[in-house]
């Protein structure tokens, strides 16, 4: 559902379900997110309703009460909720003792309200929670297209973590070096790309293990390499590496790309 923004813009109303056997406290809470702005797309009171209506209407967020009556309480049905369909949720509740903070930090909620909440707690915490699952969601899309992407690519690709230890084989790495990723992921890079001089034929330093700086560094194989691969089999090979860097521009590891000499 679509509104004017304060610009005449159109922006998009996020859908809450809400969940609490207090028909009192829903009721106001309920009115509340309406004077928030959002759509509130129905109050349930049992953990097997919230079920049911979050796999039918897909609301953008939970209101969770954790203590509900019947034989699915609130942190039951955000966990059956979240392994089915991903949807987020806050937990609701006037218990705060660490038994029930343990079951439900297991949830992985976005937040957790103690009863009795003021408006502004509530609003806050909506907004807050909002905005991270926006940002996850984000991220989660950009990793499968840029797997989706590394995957498809006919260049080798092999990434590996600051301690030289296997971290990715795409298909193309996995066919030069004889080696799948599930049995490399975690070995060390030595192990996996067993490299040597081709002129004297005894074994270099690894580039993933030497490559300079800690921002990304393209060494355009200006030398080729011999790759002795998982079956015994050499392979003369041009490489690139470079340094990934992580948000904060700090180095967490090194992406190689390498494919067969013959074809540079």
């Amino acid at each position: 559902m679509a509104v004017p923004g304060p610009l005449g813009e159109s922006m998009t109303r996020e859908k809450i379900l809400i969940v609490d056997d207090e028909m009192v406290v829903a009721e106001d809470i309920r009115r509340q997110l309406g004077s928030f702005g959002y759509t509130v797309i129905g109050v349930v009171s049992s953990g097997s309703d919230a079920v049911h209506v979050a796999g039918e209407h897909r609301p953008d967020l939970i209101l969770m009460d954790v203590k509900l009556k019947g034989p699915i309480d609130g942190i039951d049905a955000a966990r059956t909720i979240h392994a089915q369909y991903g949807i987020p949720v806050i937990y609701l509740t006037a218990f705060s003792d660490e038994d029930t903070l343990e079951r439900a930090r297991q949830t992985r909620p976005l937040a957790y309200l103690i009863k009795p909440f003021v408006s502004s707690d509530l609003r806050a915490a909506l907004e807050i929670a909002l905005f991270r699952h926006r940002v996850s969601r984000i991220a989660e899309q950009r990793g499968r297209w840029l797997d989706a992407v590394v995957r498809s690519m006919g260049d080798a690709v092999v990434t590996v973590d600051l301690l030289g230890r296997v971290t990715l084989l795409n298909p193309a790495a996995e066919q030069l070096t004889g080696w799948s990723q599930s049995d490399a992921l975690g070995k060390a890079i030595q192990e996996v790309m067993i490299l040597l001089d081709p002129q004297q034929r005894t074994p270099i330093l690894h580039p993933a293990l030497h490559t300079p700086g800690p921002h990304p560094h393209p060494q355009p194989g200006a030398r080729p390499f011999l790759l002795l691969d998982r079956r015994g089999e050499e392979r003369l090979i041009c490489e690139s590496t470079a340094v990934i860097q992580d948000e904060r521009g700090t180095a967490s590891g090194v992406v190689l790309v390498f494919r067969p000499a013959a074809n540079v």
